[in-house]
């Protein structure tokens, strides 16, 4: 299996299902950016330690590629004979849960930081930039 198609060399692309959408589509950049968030966090599972800190990011990837999954296959285009996964309408409220988990565990922050000073530092800030990003794509409209 081939990792393009050349199917959208004329700058659209296809969503699961076949509909054709332009390259530049809300949906197309929101799911894109999950990607890479997705592939960041397992560039994080590379360098940390802890077995429930690994635990919980993958499951998080997990979810991630569910929610790519579902942006990429509009409802009007699922298919009858299989259920295309959904992500699950908790998903931001479990994460933030975690993100207040782990918050809690590290000293106050009373300033803003810039990133660096380790590999750990500079992809946690990446991840959370994408994150971010991901979210504000998604809230806009016709996304």
């Amino acid at each position: 299996m081939k990792i393009y198609t050349k199917t959208g060399d004329s700058g659209d692309t296809g969503l699961f299902g076949g509909k054709r959408v332009g390259k530049d589509n809300l949906r197309i950049e929101t799911y894109g950016t999950i990607d890479e968030l997705n592939a960041f966090i397992g560039y994080a599972l590379c360098e940390i330690q802890s077995e429930d800190l690994k635990q919980d990011l993958q499951i998080i990837q997990n979810r991630l590629f569910t929610l790519g999954s579902d942006l990429a296959t509009p409802f009007e285009s699922e298919p009858k004979n299989f259920k295309i996964p959904r992500a699950e309408e908790n998903f931001y409220l479990d994460l933030e849960k975690q993100i207040d988990f782990y918050s809690n565990q590290l000293e106050e922050l009373r300033e803003f930081i810039l990133p660096g000073g380790s590999k750990r530092g500079i992809t946690s800030s990446y991840m959370q930039n994408s994150m971010q990003k991901s979210r504000t794509i998604n809230g806009k409209p016709d996304a």
